[in-house]
């Protein structure tokens, strides 16, 4: 028997009903092999691209994805990217990509700038702190956003709750071959260690996010302070989220004129999307759905004004 796809294709629409979304297998590829750690989207000229990172390699292979069969296409271009890293967290500064790939031991963000042809940078620039403010070793989360028009990175600690937010800027030179960025505390704090699956969304410009702690069941929505060296502060605690300590993988994703849900995974295949409320004090289930069990990565992937999930 032939072995199933590696990926699975949804895609996500608006329901007529109150509350509901219409969730639909579109299609399958098998586009994508099993040794990518993480799978990043990104967009350069309005084109939706997956990031598949091998901590072996030295390089992303690049998938360009559509909205129509076969979804996934490898493309020429090889990114290059140091080996080694954990976690891969793009954004966007000055109208282009930059990728911001972690190592936790060593403490060091590797930051690169792509191009419209998807090369990186030669080099990348090495930001780390070995002293207080904001320490950077250690991190198992780490998640960019933007506050107020500057990009903004938070580290996460899950085994001593130590947390820190660093501002992502463009300076005026830099040295041959890497790209102008630099990397600037802002605050630093220490919460309850055993949060994960953090969640980050917007309402009204303002930044917010879900985690789930699981030393001590527990579910959080939080919010990031405009004034970013005040740190968070807690919107909603202990909040009902089915399966919260049970789930391998929890992603935000936004429908419409930019209402944010979020979507959760069970190791067992069980797939549910739920819609935050404006109060941020909890969130309504729209859509449930048995996909592969097993899955180690779930992708909202965003394109042509349609909203897509891939499972992998």
């Amino acid at each position: 028997m032939a072995a199933k796809p590696g990926s699975l294709i949804y895609q996500i629409q608006e329901s007529n009903k109150p509350n509901t979304l219409t969730v639909k297998q579109v299609g399958t590829s098998s586009a994508l092999g099993s040794g990518y750690t993480n799978l990043t989207p990104i967009v350069v000229k309005g084109q939706t691209y997956l990031l598949g990172y091998n901590p072996t390699a030295k390089n992303f292979d690049v998938f360009e994805f559509s909205t129509t069969a076969p979804w996934l296409n490898a493309v020429a271009a090889k990114p290059g990217i140091q080996s080694g890293l954990t976690i891969i967290e793009p954004c966007v500064i000055g109208n282009h990509v930059a990728i911001a790939g972690y190592e936790p031991k060593k403490g060091i963000f590797y930051l690169y700038s792509m191009a419209d042809d998807l090369a990186t940078s030669k080099k990348p620039v090495e930001f780390f702190r070995n002293h207080e403010p904001s320490l950077s070793q250690g991190f198992s989360t780490v998640k960019s956003f933007v506050s107020l028009g500057q990009v903004v990175y938070l580290g996460y600690n899950i085994t001593n709750g130590y947390v820190a937010m660093y501002t992502l800027s463009v300076t005026a030179t830099s040295p041959p071959d890497a790209p102008p960025l630099t990397m600037t505390p802002a605050w630093a704090h220490n919460w309850a260690p055993g949060w994960t699956r953090f969640a980050f969304f917007q309402f009204g410009g303002e930044n917010f996010f879900l985690k789930t702690n699981i030393a001590k069941p527990n579910v959080n929505i939080d919010h990031i302070l405009d004034g970013l060296s005040t740190g968070t502060t807690e919107v909603g605690t202990h909040l009902d989220l089915t399966d919260a300590q049970k789930l391998s993988l929890v992603e935000p994703f936004y429908l419409g004129n930019g209402d944010p849900y979020f979507v959760t995974y069970l190791s067992s295949g069980k797939v549910t999307l739920y819609r935050f409320h404006s109060d941020c004090l909890g969130w309504t289930q729209v859509a449930s759905l048995t996909s592969k069990s097993g899955a180690t990565q779930m992708v909202p992937l965003m394109t042509g004004g349609k909203v897509f999930l891939l499972i992998q």
